[in-house]
């Protein structure tokens, strides 16, 4: 156990971020390599069956994944990445998000950045905006090779839950705070001591709103 004062937990996607990160990052990676489209053609049957409750969202990521970057090395995923990255950092970020994040810092607080996309490019991002923590979907890799699958539970939901359970586990006595957009989300932020829906959905502000928890509007 660790002592600490104030643990302040951030979504990543549209929450610091425009817009979903990880379709755009498999659609930039097939801009590159274009003859990988035969092996998408049955995505869009996977997305039905994940809308009509068929499949999970973790095992709709691993099908996309699988798609997209199965068997490609871990070379070329660092160099898509740091470019992808790059370019997300420069155009994709929420300005006020950023300015939220970097007070955080500046206080000292320990911030943890908490996301369900993956780690081949969550945690870069985590590094180059400071955070003191990042924790993220895994993938799996099998000698050197993404397979396009996870190696940990897709963190999203319940499982964001569990891994606050965790983390007053590990610092009992700090006070936490967490920043997320996502319907999905609202489970985590009526958990801690102070949640805020950013940018929330009609129906996650409404809910939000039953609660008692916080809502922020972050501009672009």
């Amino acid at each position: 156990m660790l002592e600490l004062t104030r643990l302040v937990i951030f979504d990543l996607d549209k929450t610091l971020t425009r817009r979903d990160t990880l379709l755009p990052y498999l659609l930039g990676f097939l801009v590159r390599r274009p003859w990988y489209v035969f092996r998408t053609l049955h995505l869009p049957v996977a997305a039905l069956l994940f809308w009509f409750g068929a499949i999970s969202s973790e095992r709709l990521k691993e099908v996309f994944m699988t798609a997209f970057l199965a068997g490609t090395s871990r070379e070329e995923i660092q160099c898509w990445s740091s470019i992808f990255i790059g370019k997300l950092l420069a155009h994709g970020m929420r300005r006020e998000g950023i300015e939220k994040l970097n007070q955080h810092v500046i206080a000292g607080d320990h911030t943890i950045l908490l996301s369900a996309s993956p780690d081949i490019y969550v945690h870069e991002i985590g590094n180059r905006l400071g955070f003191t923590e990042t924790i993220c979907t895994r993938v799996e890799w099998v000698s050197d090779r993404l397979t396009g699958r996870l190696a940990n539970a897709n963190l999203h939901g319940a499982e964001k839950v569990k891994y606050l359970d965790k983390l007053r586990e590990k610092y009992p006595n700090a006070t936490i705070t967490a920043y997320a957009d996502n319907y999905s989300d609202l489970d985590l932020l009526r958990q801690v001591d102070n949640g805020i829906l950013v940018n929330g959905s009609w129906k996650a502000c409404r809910m939000a709103y039953t609660y008692g928890i916080s809502r922020q509007y972050w501009q672009s």
